[in-house]
């Protein structure tokens, strides 16, 4: 680990949007290129820190803040909280160097750049904190961050409005964590999560539930769960770059965080809890995949997406095992990696065709061969289908439903196997409406090329990890496995034959019928508009 990694990888990215506005006045150029820089070097921390806690080496790190009220600030060094910081801070680089062609040609740069490395530097904050004190000032950072990034193009009502309906619609979610944080501290005078595991023991079971619900409303808020779902869709009047970091690495994945979180710092959850977590995240992940096969925004199919995939991730925390955990983790990763992708992918096309509507787009392969064959990578994982990472991820969320049987294990597996015959339908729609069949009349006669250097190299970087982090599942699970309780339980390298076979049967059954109808087009595409 190098020397003060913990701290310098959030400190890092926030000290460097304070001097975004100094550095602008020199040169734009070289304001670009340092906030890449700065995300670079923070994701050198983090990464620092992965060997030391592979080998079992967590700690946590405080300094006393307020000692008449128990209050400190410090770090927390363990699998999933550097785990968390990698993927923000790697993801993060990689947007952040994306950004410098995608961005180039707007106004209010330093703005946009002092925001996004906040953000960043919010979230590696949240993740890393060991309180939940200083863990709720970050997620008010991020929310913050979100809110202004957003509404990036305030001159458009449309994109005012939804950073305000962001704002109001998270602060609900915000409201609930505040007072659940409160009850806690008032009932145990402990904010710290070692603390907290300690001395929540002796709490009645229906006051810890109480609890646990009230972070899950945090969750709901900010990984736009039903019923708080509506504000992510409108979300994306922002720059592209800014979806991807919302949807990718930061804001939609703190709720996962803080559910993960819930569920390691409590001793034991009780099932009206893990309920109202699976029951959430598995209407939501039916509904949302729905919306998503029936839009024709590019960038509204990849939001009702995400939340849909969030909801796989609920869902698989609500089972209340480990192996459950684990697998709604490895999903994290995996959607981070090709829904950044997947975005990045949309946000290269809309650059050369200035429109977000897949009506209006069609043969973009010609002319953008890396984009097309990236996004393809992209959508093959979000599908599911071997060997890339999505596969690996949904197959073992699934498989933990089928092991864990009765009535709620068989509802989620029928849950989650439906959702993802609608997945393969609506990835290979999105396909094909944006890349294939001929070019429409509005397009023609215009200059369409592949993206620059800069936004391509990105898109190879996620592409490859799209294929090798599935692979790397047995290593993922030994190092996660670290942090849980109930490790030695664990049997997650076999696979299940039978949801195996399910989840292929449910590729063909999504797949083959929008093969059909979008990229043979036997049956026309309008029949079903």
């Amino acid at each position: 680990m190098l020397p003060y990694s913990p701290w310098l990888a959030w400190l890092i990215p926030i000290i460097g949007s304070l001097s975004v506005p100094i550095i602008a006045k020199i040169n734009g150029k070289l304001r670009d290129w340092l906030s890449f820089t700065f995300v670079a070097t923070s994701s050198i921390f983090t990464f620092s820190m992965l060997p030391d806690v592979f080998n079992g080496r967590s700690a946590e790190l405080q300094v006393q803040w307020i000692p008449y009220f128990n209050l400190s600030y410090g770090v927390l060094i363990d699998p999933l909280s550097v785990f968390m910081a990698s993927l923000v801070s790697f993801i993060g680089a990689l947007i952040m160097l994306y950004s410098i062609g995608y961005m180039a040609h707007e106004e209010g740069l330093t703005r946009y750049y002092f925001f996004m490395l906040l953000f960043i530097g919010g979230m590696i904050g949240l993740v890393m904190a060991n309180n939940f004190f200083q863990l709720y000032i970050f997620w008010e950072i991020v929310g913050l961050c979100s809110y202004a990034l957003i509404g990036f193009w305030y001159k458009k009502p449309e994109a005012v409005r939804a950073g305000m309906k962001a704002f109001i619609v998270t602060r609900i979610g915000d409201v609930c964590l505040l007072l659940g944080i409160l009850i806690l501290y008032l009932n145990t005078g402990q904010l710290t999560f070692s603390a907290v595991r300690n001395s929540a023991s002796p709490l009645s079971a229906s006051l810890l539930t109480t609890v646990a619900l009230l972070f899950f409303g945090g969750a709901i808020g900010k990984s736009a769960q039903v019923p708080l779902f509506v504000w992510l869709p409108d979300a994306m009047e922002g720059p592209t770059t800014v979806s991807a970091l919302i949807h990718a690495a930061t804001m939609v994945k703190a709720g996962v965080y803080l559910v993960a979180r819930t569920a390691i710092v409590f001793p034991s959850l009780s099932s009206e809890y893990l309920l109202a977590v699976a029951g959430v995240g598995a209407v939501t992940a039916f509904m949302a995949a729905t919306m998503a096969l029936a839009t024709f925004d590019i960038k509204r199919v990849l939001a009702y997406s995400t939340i849909s995939q969030i909801g796989y991730m609920m869902f698989s925390l609500g089972l209340g095992t480990s192996g459950g955990w684990l697998a709604s983790q490895f999903h994290l990763m995996s959607h981070a990696l090709f829904k950044a992708l997947l975005f990045l992918c949309a946000g290269a096309v809309i650059h050369v065709t200035g429109t977000r509507d897949m009506r209006q787009m069609g043969g973009l392969k010609r002319y953008m061969p890396v984009t097309y064959v990236t996004f393809i990578i992209g959508a093959l994982s979000l599908s599911g289908v071997p060997p890339f990472n999505g596969f690996w991820s949904k197959d073992l969320i699934l498989e933990e439903c089928f092991k864990l049987g009765g009535y709620m294990g068989s509802f989620l597996f029928f849950v989650g196997t439906s959702t993802a015959i609608i997945t393969v339908a609506y990835a290979i729609r999105m396909t094909a409406l944006t890349f294939m069949g001929e070019e429409p009349n509005l397009l023609k006669g215009k200059k369409l090329c592949e993206a620059p250097n800069v936004m391509t190299v990105p898109l190879i970087v996620l592409a490859s990890t799209c294929v090798a982090s599935g692979f790397l599942q047995p290593y993922f699970i030994g190092f996660m496995s670290q942090i849980l309780p109930r490790a030695n339980e664990l049997s997650i390298a076999s696979i299940e034959a039978l949801p195996l076979t399910v989840s292929l049967i449910a590729l063909i059954a999504g797949g083959l019928p929008a093969y059909i109808i979008y990229v043979r087009r036997s049956v026309s595409p309008e029949t079903f508009t």
